[in-house]
C-alpha cells in the first residue's frame, strides 16, 4: 500500500486552510448580524464610562492582536529550522489556526457584550477584529514569505499537483 496518496498537496493545503480562515471569519460576521438584529435597544457612546466593559473589551481586543502576533512571530522562527517543507506546512497550518483563534475570541466577546448592553461601541471593536482577520487572508505569497522558504522548497511549494514531502 503506498502511503504517499495521504500528502497533501500545496493547492490542497491552501485550499483547506482558506476553508478554516473563511469558515472563522464567517461565523463571526454571522454572528453579528445575528445579534444586531435581536438588538432591541441600539445607541452609541462611550459616555457612559462607569461600564466595566467599555475597558475590558477594547484590553482584550489589544491583547489577543498582540499575542496573536507575537505567538505566531515565534511560531514562525521555529518552523523556520525544520527541515523538510511537509513538517513546515503542519506547523504553519497550527500557528495560523492559533492566531485566528486568537483574534476570533475577542471578537466574539465583544459582540457577546453587545447583546447584553446594546452599544454600538462593541460591534465597531468587533468589526475592526474582523476587518484585521479578512487581511489575514492566506494566500501562496504569504506562505512563502512567512516561512522563507529556499529554492528547493519554493520549487516544490509551487508544485500544485505535487506532493509535499
Amino acid at each position: 500500500m503506498d502511503q504517499n496518496n495521504n500528502r497533501p498537496t500545496p493547492e490542497g493545503f491552501l485550499k483547506s486552510i482558506s476553508i478554516i480562515h473563511l469558515a472563522l471569519l464567517a461565523g463571526q460576521v454571522i454572528f453579528c448580524i445575528v445579534a444586531y438584529a435581536q438588538s432591541e435597544r441600539i445607541y452609541f457612546g462611550i459616555h457612559n464610562m462607569d461600564s466595566v466593559f467599555m475597558y475590558i473589551v477594547p484590553l482584550v481586543a489589544v491583547g489577543g492582536f498582540m499575542i496573536g502576533y507575537l505567538t505566531f512571530k515565534k511560531q514562525l522562527i521555529d518552523i523556520r529550522n525544520k527541515k523538510s517543507l511537509g513538517e513546515k506546512i503542519i506547523a504553519y497550518q497550527t500557528a495560523l489556526i492559533i492566531r485566528y483563534a486568537l483574534l476570533e475570541g475577542p471578537s466574539l466577546l465583544a459582540i457577546v457584550i453587545y447583546l447584553q448592553y446594546g452599544n454600538l461601541f462593541f460591534l465597531g471593536v468587533a468589526g475592526l477584529l474582523m476587518l484585521y482577520f479578512l487581511f489575514l487572508r492566506p494566500t501562496m505569497e504569504k506562505v512563502e514569505n512567512d516561512l522563507d522558504l529556499n529554492f528547493n522548497e519554493r520549487i516544490e511549494f509551487l508544485d500544485k499537483d505535487g506532493e509535499i514531502k
